[in-house]
């Protein structure tokens, strides 16, 4: 996603969007995710993972193309809608193509050094591909190309999940069956619920950093768009650090040092962010991008680890991820309508407080036996 620095600049700025309107083309996005997640989880189940990733890849590449020549709300709202739909369609299926490609091995323990690998390696390319697509693009020509070169790389993801060979599986269940036992499992198998609630607070604490803050928090800082890249590639650097060494930390320390560590990061970064000034500021996102790098990693291997039936692993991991874009849409809007009616610094903290709700729920479900 070389875009990803400067959709909040490309949507306000270059076309002219408000940031209300902005926060209203997240909760689309969000929300379509929401409504498409669990289908699409059922489908990677029932008729396999590689052609759904398949099919995400290329609505992906066409939402791209769609926010490239979007100039009004209604076009965007096409290309947040497609978009959405080929991060539902991968959400949840790359997962469990994973860890059951591992299980079918008997190595489903190196499925957390597996994740932490493909993080990094996706983190470290973005460090290098953000800034030559500040320097050679959006330095002369806008954000805009950017969204085009982006479209034709997740073609190049079409043919790689292509290529991919599904892991054997047992004979699956109907989607009516998958789709009430990954209900039921979410219910009624101790840790998933209260892991669930808890991803969704660490999730927006992330994404409502990144989506609503990145750009006005530098552009307040004097921050020129055209190093936007630069700074989320050194963010990513500092999550492809984490991602690599995650799964010895795991080893070493425990998960819940992680679990903890995680939430207390991003809530210590949001308080910075609205005393400390430029560079200083820019630097503090290098903290969301340690914790992103951590994130999937950590939570993941244990809703896999929970997760007794395979045949609808990608339906589990799809509804918990619906239930943090839910919150994220909300909050997304929240952060827009915010940012256009006070100052940056109330809207950060509006935000923040709004993000920690779900930690305030834990206490009230039961834990894992």
């Amino acid at each position: 996603m070389l875009f990803a620095p400067y959709i909040f600049f490309f949507m306000t700025d270059v076309r002219g969007m408000t940031a209300t309107q902005y926060g209203g083309l997240q909760l689309i996005y969000y929300w379509v995710v929401m409504a498409t997640e669990v289908p699409s989880g059922v489908i990677a189940d029932r008729l396999g993972r590689r052609h759904t990733l398949v099919l995400g890849a290329l609505v992906n590449g066409l939402g791209c193309w769609t926010f490239a020549m979007s100039h009004d709300f209604a076009t965007f709202v096409v290309g947040e809608s497609l978009f959405a739909l080929g991060t539902a369609l991968i959400s949840g299926a790359d997962s469990a193509m994973l860890y059951d490609s591992l299980a079918a091995e008997n190595r489903e323990t190196e499925y957390a050094r597996a994740e932490g690998a493909g993080q990094m390696i996706w983190l470290a390319l973005t460090a290098i591909g953000m800034p030559l697509t500040d320097r050679l693009i959006v330095a002369h020509h806008g954000p805009e190309p950017a969204y085009w070169i982006t479209g034709a790389l997740s073609f190049v993801g079409v043919v790689s999940a292509w290529l991919m060979v599904e892991p054997p599986r047992k004979k699956s269940e109907s989607a009516r069956e998958i789709t009430a036992g990954a209900i039921s499992d979410v219910v009624r198998v101790p840790g998933i619920l209260r892991l669930m609630v808890y991803s969704i607070g660490v999730f927006l604490l992330l994404r409502i950093a990144i989506v609503s803050f990145f750009n006005p928090v530098l552009t307040a800082n004097g921050v020129d768009p055209d190093w936007f890249g630069t700074v989320l590639a050194l963010v990513n650097v500092a999550g492809a650090i984490t991602a690599w060494g995650a799964a010895a930390y795991l080893q070493r320390y425990g998960e819940r040092v992680a679990l903890l560590a995680m939430p207390l990061s991003m809530i210590a970064m949001f308080g910075l962010l609205m005393v400390v000034r430029a560079p200083a500021a820019a630097l503090l996102f290098c903290i969301q991008g340690a914790v992103f790098g951590a994130y999937p990693l950590v939570t993941r291997s244990i809703l896999n680890r929970l997760v007794r039936n395979s045949d609808r692993r990608a339906t589990v991991l799809s509804i918990e991820s619906m239930a943090c874009r839910v919150g994220m849409g909300l909050l997304a809007l929240l952060a827009g309508w915010s940012l256009d009616a006070y100052s940056l610094n109330a809207s950060i903290a509006l935000a923040l407080g709004a993000a920690c709700l779900p930690f305030l729920a834990l206490p009230l479900i039961r834990r894992e036996r």
